[in-house]
């Protein structure tokens, strides 16, 4: 018995004295690898402000990768927060976020590569994380988005075009046009300006909010999805599936809604 316990730990011993020496090698490799990654992997920054911006000032968003919200309040200071993730120091370089203001505008947006575009993912990447909180009193554009939009109540005009991701407006002054976004729309309307409302190419399903009083012309067609209105229509012509035409109150600017792949909602505010 003695014997056989000797041997079993001799045989046992000498397996654990020859392997342990290539395991602590290639653990030190990967440990390795991980100090490298660790020294050359994602770099991030914060921009951190705050402004004063004039009632009716225009803001303008564009060329963001990544989610963009935005809270409203009664005062003029607008705070700015955005955290920016990239691949590496050279991606970070190569496009950068700028933040330009005067005391009636603020333009946040992503400059062009500075290389060029060529490259592709190999190149690196970066995301962008938005947060801000403005005056209700402006105008806003948001535009070539990579990501979820969020806008709390605004007074003014705000137009929204070429978002990959779902728009939520809690309340805008009016809008003009919604274009080239895959996602849902949620947008409520304190008026309907003269110039209207063109909504197109909209992947998902569309709901605006209009204001009991609204007059306007109603033209829907090319949609991928039932129509349903809170407001009175008075339909023009024939009704069939998908298209609309019709008269909300005694007429007036034009609410057009084409090809939205999804369905159609105008509610009462």
């Amino acid at each position: 018995m003695r014997i056989w316990i000797s041997l079993s730990l001799s045989l046992a011993l000498g397996f654990v004295l020859a392997v342990t020496p290539a395991e602590l090698d290639a653990g030190r490799s990967q440990n390795a690898g991980k100090l490298k990654a660790a020294a050359e992997g994602d770099v991030t920054e914060q921009i951190n402000q705050t402004i004063t911006l004039a009632p009716g000032s225009n803001v303008t968003i564009r060329s963001i990768n990544g989610r963009v919200n935005i809270e409203t309040w009664d005062g003029d200071k607008a705070e700015i927060n955005i955290t920016i993730k990239a691949s590496d120091r050279e991606a970070m370089e190569r496009r950068p976020l700028l933040v330009d203001h005067t005391p009636s505008s603020l333009i946040i947006r992503t400059e062009e590569d500075r290389e060029g575009r060529r490259g592709g993912w190999n190149r690196g990447w970066v995301r962008h994380d938005v947060r801000l909180k403005l005056p209700k009193s402006i105008n806003l554009k948001i535009s070539s988005v990579n990501g979820v939009v969020s806008v709390g109540a605004i007074t003014g005009e705000v137009g929204l075009s070429s978002i990959n991701g779902k728009v939520e407006v809690a309340q805008a002054g009016t809008a003009t046009e919604l274009s080239s976004i895959n996602g849902r729309v949620s947008l409520s309307l304190l008026r309907l300006g003269e110039g209207g409302l063109r909504v197109s190419s909209v992947n998902g399903g569309i709901e605006i909010g209009l204001p009991s009083t609204t007059n306007a012309e109603v033209d829907v067609h090319s949609v991928n999805g039932g129509i349903d209105s809170d407001l009175p229509i008075t339909v023009v012509g024939e009704m069939k599936r998908g298209q609309l035409r019709g008269t909300i109150g005694s007429g007036g600017p034009h609410i057009t809604i084409t090809s939205v792949n999804g369905g159609v909602t105008l509610r009462r505010n």
